[in-house]
């Protein structure tokens, strides 16, 4: 089952980065694989998994939320 899924419209902010090529052919195959027609959605759903994931970001996190 893909850890990565389609999602709905939200707002966006438009972006332009570089990657290296081998990524992007590995994001391309991820995203062919689980059916995922964006890039966007792959990147969206990846930072939040590691936003999730980070011990050190959630607790600075939770700090900023606490003040």
């Amino acid at each position: 089952m893909p850890i990565i899924k389609a999602k709905q419209k939200q707002e966006k902010e438009q972006l332009r980065i570089n990657i290296e090529r081998g990524i992007y052919e590995k994001i391309k195959q991820y995203c062919e694989w689980a059916g995922v027609q964006k890039y966007d959605e792959f990147f969206e759903q990846a930072a939040e998994f590691v936003f999730s994931k980070d011990k050190d970001w959630l607790a600075i996190n939770n700090q900023n939320i606490e003040k």
